[in-house]
């Protein structure tokens, strides 16, 4: 790299500089089209740290489930743990409780409608045009709940012209996968419609030599019918309806030392574990949407309207063990209406603006089974909790830009947010059961009642510099706000109050974005600050855990993002992410052997690894005027992180680095494709995940190696 380059990707004011670089060919690579500030835009002009994932990549990196992302994008890594204990970390912050009355900290929404339920981290990937992941604070325009940042999946709209696409895939462990889409004019008025379906089974990686079941594992089905109507030139109306349930049992851990290891005379490597009865887990999830976008001359009206139900039910082994020790187990079933309206203005104006109003209904009810085995003390105790928790949130919001010049522009904005939650809780036990109040998991709690009431501002203000139309420089503050909640889980302590509060956050950024060669290499970099107040954390109380607003905290990095097309055959995505988060005050993490508390003040936030790191390559080369051969590959590495907020050494999202790779043909205008694929292929067997229950370590390896051939045909 040439020193002037250097000193223009540090500066961002090389406005004549002439670069020395190799030679390439001139064309453009396509534009990436985002909607992180809720209109079309190009990647390069967001002042906002955010990684694009486009549908070609999906298809071309064999990426099966949302959660799949997180190994390819810097600082933005998962915590394992299958359904339901699954989730994101985005500059350190995460979400690490799986209790009902807990909202997670890193939003998710399906064509910008809000998904309210944890579980949506591990859904399949299906049907997309693109993933966005936003980091930081996105409280403006995507509220409450994104203070780490957001995850916008945008579906395939269906097209003009008739398409037909599908592909099926065959690999180890009797893995079996197929899918279609079906697109186009109906009836020649106007009316577009697209109906799509995938289904995946595939054996589980760990087998159970006492029960013959086999766990995490897939099994899943998932649909998708979406339509658009354009009744006028200035008027669009799309509706859309999707489905998705599976039986799968993917939380499963396995014996890896201390009081019950004898129980499992097999090594964690070959992932084996015996119980005493078949655990199972099942989700279903249905819900629609109405969009309507409407061009009034001055201005666009966009109205989103949705409706959807999730629910989840299982039952867990959960000492892994063929002695009958504990099992724990959930109902939970969720309804949500959320109604968004805005008025933007249109494309290219000197003055953008976007102000809305919104709308979110929850109801929420579960049902949590924790239970004390015979083998305990000869007779079986159990608790049951019952929590129903019901939401009510109103928004308003705006947000401007202003451009002050041709290279300057402003911008900010502002969301109120008022929040109502209700909670009905309740705990029982079994008859007869002492045990279980006696070692502080679960006492009889009659009939209560709770709730709480939130306003809050959350909001952004940044200032954009543009010093070359392929150069972006800005600098960026945000505020954001997750909600507080109740802790609707089993508790092993008389309550005084089961609500803690609102968190907050306060981040600082700049950034830098350049496109290069005729836009063949994109560079991105991006630093951050960020402070955190009154942060949610799961404090020991007795042998339960109880949320409440226990730690501030405060997290520091940087991001630095490739993207290069050096010839038409080659192309190279690459990032590198550094995250330094830490508590600064967190008095009573956990109690000792005396039962004293433990503090856990300057220690590093859970499931935040420092160094995060990717690079992938495809290269396509024609072998034939009708045949194009193909191979492809990426590396990611993740440092390792601890478990939770005591940074006991023993228990790590343990450092791993993971190589996948695909080779294939396919015939003129991509009409068809077969695919060798390997994931894993090093087979490492890091621990994704490890925890310590009743004396006894437990673990849970990364995936190991599989290979598969996919054929696929479009028309």
């Amino acid at each position: 790299m040439s020193r002037t380059l250097k000193f223009c990707l540090l500066a961002a004011s090389c406005t004549g500089a002439t670069v020395s670089l190799p030679a390439v060919a001139q064309t453009v690579s396509e534009e990436i089209v985002v909607t992180a500030r809720k209109r079309e835009e190009s990647v390069q002009d967001v002042p906002i740290a955010i990684s694009v994932i486009g549908a070609q990549q999906i298809k071309d990196m064999k990426l099966a489930n949302v959660d799949d992302i997180a190994g390819i994008l810097p600082n933005v890594v998962n915590s394992g743990g299958g359904q339901g204990g699954d989730t994101f970390a985005i500059r350190g912050l995460s979400t690490t409780s799986n209790n009902p009355g807990f909202e997670t900290g890193i939003g998710m929404y399906i064509d910008e409608v809000y998904i309210g339920r944890q579980f949506a981290f591990v859904t399949p990937i299906f049907d997309l045009q693109r993933i966005e992941v936003l980091r930081g604070p996105q409280g403006t325009l995507f509220g409450r709940n994104t203070i780490g940042g957001a995850i916008s999946l945008t579906t395939r709209a269906p097209s003009d012209t008739f398409e037909a696409s599908a592909q099926v895939s065959a690999g180890e462990y009797n893995l079996i996968e197929g899918g279609f889409r079906l697109s186009g004019p109906i009836g020649g008025n106007g009316f577009l419609a697209s109906l799509s379906a995938q289904i995946r089974e595939r054996d589980g990686f760990l087998k159970d030599f006492a029960t013959g079941a086999d766990y995490n594992g897939q099994s899943s089905i998932n649909t998708r019918a979406s339509f658009v109507f354009e009744p006028s030139d200035a008027v669009r109306i799309r509706a859309a309806v999707d489905y998705y349930e599976d039986d799968n049992v993917d939380s499963m851990m396995d014996i890896r030392g201390g009081a019950l290891a004898a129980a499992d005379p097999y090594p964690v490597s070959k992932r084996r574990i015996g119980t005493n009865f078949k655990s199972f887990g099942s989700r279903e999830s249905l819900g629609g949407m109405v969009r309507m976008d409407a061009d009034l001359g001055w201005t666009n009206l966009v109205s989103i309207s949705a409706l959807r139900r999730h629910e989840t039910k299982g039952l867990l082994d959960q000492d892994f063990s063929v002695a009958d020790i504990s099992f724990t187990g959930r109902t939970e079933k969720q309804e949500q209406f959320s109604q968004e309206i805005r008025l933007q203005s249109p494309a290219n104006a000197s003055f953008s603006y976007v102000v809305g109003a919104y709308y979110f209904h929850e109801e929420l009810d579960s049902i949590t089974t924790a239970n004390l085995g015979a083998d305990v003390l000869g007779s079986p105790e159990t608790a049951f909790t019952t929590a129903d928790v019901n939401s009510d949130s109103w928004a308003l919001f705006g947000n401007v830009e202003v451009d002050l010049s041709e290279r300057l522009a402003i911008g900010g904005g502002l969301r109120y947010t008022a929040e109502n939650k209700k909670l009905d809780f309740a705990q029982t036990l079994s008859p007869g059961a002492f045990l279980l109040p006696i070692l502080g998991i679960a006492i009889e709690v009659p009939a209560l009642k709770n709730s709480t009431d939130e306003g809050e501002w959350s909001g952004n203000a940044y200032i954009n510099y543009k010093p070359t139309e392929d150069i972006l420089a800005y600098a960026s503050y945000s505020r954001g706000y997750k909600a507080g909640g109740f802790n609707a889980t089993v508790i092993g302590t008389t309550p005084s109050d089961l609500s803690f509060a609102a968190e907050f956050v306060d981040s600082y950024e700049i950034g830098l974005k350049t496109s290069w060669m005729n836009d063949r290499v994109r560079l991105n970099i991006a630093a951050f600050h960020i402070d955190y107040a009154d942060k949610q954390e799961q404090s020991l109380v007795g042998t339960t855990f109880i949320v409440n607003n226990a730690a501030s905290a405060d997290s520091d990095g940087f991001e630095i993002e490739l993207f290069a097309r050096p010839t038409d055959q080659l192309t190279i995505m690459g990032g590198i992410g550094y995250t330094d988060a830490k508590y600064g005050t967190y008095l009573g993490c956990s109690v000792d052997g005396d039962g004293d508390p433990v503090a856990c003040s300057g220690n590093r936030l859970q499931n935040a690894p420092r160094w995060t790191a990717s690079l992938a390559g495809r290269f396509e080369q024609p072998i034939s005027d009708n045949l194009t051969g193909f191979l492809g590959g990426d590396i990611s590495y993740r440092d390792g992180a601890y478990v939770s907020s005591l940074n006991n050494p023993n228990y790590l999202h343990e450092k791993r680095t993971i190589v996948n790779a695909q080779v294939g043909i396919e015939g003129a205008e991509g009409r068809w494709r077969l695919t060798l694929w390997g994931k894993n292929i090093f087979d490492n067997d890091a621990s994704e995940l490890s925890f310590d229950f009743l004396g006894t370590d437990y673990t849970m390896l990364v995936a190991p190696r599989t290979l598969g051939v996919e054929l696929g045909f479009s028309f």
